[in-house]
């Protein structure tokens, strides 16, 4: 930031949210809610965020539980916006600490605001982003032009370690059905087609396949359904994949290797298959910012933030295409032990316990101190502009 005043103004409003927003993140981590079905975790981000003078538009984009919360400078400048997730996982709660992602977005939006008031040129907003464990919310309002003015995205992730540049893997996921024939698995089995053999022998091959898989790359499903009754031979079984590479334009040969598993356990075991993967909803590769990276490095060394390596080993997020669109970053900050696993029931706790109540409050500041910068000095996001067009993405040219 540029002033002394400008810093204590940041300081004292990132005091006077914190309590708020470590009770918004209490409380959405005690009611999980998974992909859009975060009705309460959106309505609680939102009424967060009016009740400090956002304007609200709720729901946005065509979901129920994405809305979006605006503060306006005097007049038009650069359009910050802070995303913020809220969804949890099936059985696990926020193992990935999604209640620290709305809060810390929230938190910094509101902190970033006060300090601003509102003499100041252009926007400070809160897009709440549904679905980013299942979904990919974030797909859907790209879609439908909800980042069309914005200028700069940035988020969190909790994490085990902390970074500012995070590596995202494209995915998408297959779905697939196999079609057999029922039989009385003991008085005549071999009237049947077993699905479930189907599936099985599909399992066993992408086992196998992993070991000629391009580093980075990864393959990993479930079977949501296996057959009615042990004495039946199953006529039909499902499952559900997910398949990954490091490069954007590997994803479709990926996908057509698995349809062609698919297909070879089919005509192995006499069944048929269908396949079911939307060529458009899925997640790409992450583009961070190298201008954005560097305010978020120098903010995160303020507050006494040593950077840990890099994590080579990915996941994936629907931020990422956001990361396509408008200069992005998605950086890490660590709320548990080395080695602790994301998805856990350890992350979980941490992410409603110490680790992530001591983070929060760094997590808003750093966030709050960035957007200021870019409003504050809008030549930064002029150059963030420039170097996302050398990527070769994003949709036009900053005016």
């Amino acid at each position: 930031m540029p002033n002394g005043g400008a810093t204590e103004r940041l300081d004292a409003a990132v005091a006077e949210i914190m309590p708020e927003s470590l009770e918004l993140s209490h409380r959405v981590h005690a009611t999980p809610e998974i992909a859009f079905q975060e009705h309460q975790a959106a309505a609680w981000t939102a009424e967060l965020l009016a009740a400090h003078g956002f304007d609200v538009t709720a729901p946005a984009g065509g979901l129920d539980t994405a809305f979006v919360a605006r503060w306006q400078g005097r007049a038009s400048g650069p359009v910050i916006a802070f995303a913020g997730e809220y969804d949890a996982l099936p059985e696990v709660g926020h193992g990935c600490g999604h209640n620290l992602m709305c809060s810390s977005s929230a938190g910094a939006a509101i902190a970033a605001a006060q300090a601003l008031g509102r003499d100041f040129d252009g926007e400070v907003r809160f897009i709440g982003t549904p679905a980013e464990e299942a979904g990919n919310g974030k797909v859907h309002l790209i879609r439908a032009g909800l980042f069309e003015d914005v200028d700069v995205c940035l988020q969190i992730h909790p994490s085990d370690t902390s970074a500012a540049e995070s590596l995202c893997l494209a995915v998408t996921e297959i779905g697939v059905t196999f079609h057999g024939t029922l039989a009385h698995a003991s008085a005549d089995p071999w009237l049947g087609k077993n699905a479930l053999d189907a599936i099985v022998l599909l399992h066993t091959m992408v086992a196998q396949w992993r070991q000629h898989l391009k580093p980075g790359e990864r393959v990993h499903g479930i079977i949501t359904h296996g057959g009615a009754a042990p004495n039946v031979v199953p006529d039909r079984t499902s499952g559900a994949w997910y398949v990954r590479t490091p490069v954007d334009e590997d994803l479709d040969a990926m996908v057509e290797r698995f349809g062609v598993m698919a297909e070879a356990a089919a005509t192995a075991t006499g069944c048929t298959v269908e396949l079911a993967a939307d060529p458009v909803n899925r997640c790409r590769t992450m583009l961070n910012n190298p201008t954005l990276l560097g305010i978020w490095r120098r903010h995160m060394a303020t507050a006494g933030i040593a950077e840990d390596p890099i994590d080579p080993n990915a996941g994936s997020t629907d931020m990422a295409n956001v990361s396509h669109e408008v200069p992005t970053i998605h950086p890490y900050l660590s709320i548990a032990p080395r080695g602790t696993p994301g998805h856990s029931h350890e992350f979980a706790r941490a992410a409603g316990g110490e680790g992530g109540d001591r983070m929060l409050p760094d997590a808003i500041r750093i966030l709050a101190a960035t957007a200021i910068d870019l409003i504050e000095q809008p030549a930064l996001v002029d150059q963030a502009w420039r170097e996302l067009r050398g990527e070769g993405s994003g949709r036009r040219a900053r005016t």
